[in-house]
This record gives structure tokens, C-alpha cells and sequence, in this order.
């Protein structure tokens, strides 16, 4: 403990000097990566079918894209309470489209490619998750899925297991990618 003036001022001329500049520049980091993360966020925040068709068409191996509508949607949960508000189908150019059951895409759902479910909410998006999560590795496993923001991405089982990742993350990069 300084005991002198002068002890008490040098005591105070090193405290001033300290140099804040690395940890600015850490918030200053932290901060711009919040904001990225937010605005991302908000990309995938119960977007419009016409944002994700928008986004799906600049994913490379995307072939074709086509969105239920109330009649024609396989599972009936289009506006549902607790179903998606869109539901989004492609196809891969990594799959041959002949070996999958079906005359339109939607009729080949996820397996010509994958799909986009957008739900209202995160628990929504999570339970339809978990839900497909109990076939994985069975005979009813239908490929991967995650969900982003209220986004269920999902692609096809047709693909291999590398596939799939690469697959999901150019999506997810498509879907989040800020412009």
C-alpha cells in the first residue's frame, strides 16, 4: 500500500497506463459476431416459402424445387397447429432420379433430395425433429436432419453419409448466408 504522495501517484500513473486495446478489440469482436449471429437468426426465423425457394436455388447440386401446397401435401400438416407453415422439396443431382419412387418431386419427398419444413416455432421445428430421430438407422431412416432457427433441414438417405453432411451445410449456408 503506498504510503507518500508520491507512492499514491506513481501507484496511479501505472494504473492509467494499462493498455485496453486487445480487450476492445476482443468486444469489438464479440460483438460484430453477435450481431452476424442475430441477423443470421432472423433468416431463419419462420421465413416466407418464397425466401427458402430463393435460397435453395443457389445451392449447387439443387436440380429442381417445389412447394406443397394444402393439396398436395403428403403428411396433411401444412397450417397446421403444430405443423409447418411451408414445406419445401428438392432434388439432388447426386441421386438418380429414376431409382426414386414417384412421378413429381413431391411424390418423392426427401428422397429425390431432401426438404425445408418451416415451422412457427423452435419447439415445433425440435419435436418433428426428435420424431424423425427415432428412425435413424432403421429400415425408416429418411436421411439427416437439423433444425435451424425454425427450419427443419432435411436430406435424403439416398445420399452417402458425407453427402448428406456437404449436403446440409451448403444449405444452411444458403439459407443463413447474409447479403
Amino acid at each position: 500500500m503506498p504510503e507518500t504522495a508520491e507512492d499514491i501517484n506513481k501507484a496511479a500513473d501505472t494504473m492509467n497506463a494499462a493498455d485496453y486495446t486487445s480487450v476492445i478489440s476482443s468486444l469489438d469482436s464479440a460483438y460484430s459476431d453477435l450481431d452476424t449471429s442475430i441477423k443470421q437468426y432472423a433468416l431463419v426465423d419462420n421465413p416466407t416459402e418464397a425466401f427458402v425457394i430463393e435460397r435453395l436455388g443457389n445451392v449447387e447440386d439443387i436440380v429442381d424445387i417445389s412447394a406443397v401446397t394444402e393439396d398436395n401435401d403428403p403428411n396433411g400438416h401444412l397450417g397446421r397447429a403444430g405443423g409447418y407453415t411451408a414445406q419445401i422439396y428438392f432434388s439432388s443431382a447426386n441421386i438418380n432420379q429414376s431409382s426414386v419412387y414417384g412421378s413429381t418431386l413431391i411424390d418423392k419427398g426427401t428422397d429425390a433430395g431432401g426438404s425445408i419444413e418451416v415451422y412457427s416455432t423452435v419447439e415445433d421445428a425440435t419435436t418433428r425433429e426428435t420424431y424423425l430421430a427415432a428412425f435413424d438407422g432403421g429400415i425408416f431412416a429418411s436421411g439427416s436432419h437439423k433444425v435451424v432457427g425454425t427450419c427443419l433441414v432435411r436430406t435424403s438417405d439416398k445420399l452417402t453419409a458425407s453427402q448428406q453432411q456437404e449436403f446440409e451445410a451448403a444449405i444452411i449456408e444458403a439459407l443463413t448466408a447474409l447479403e
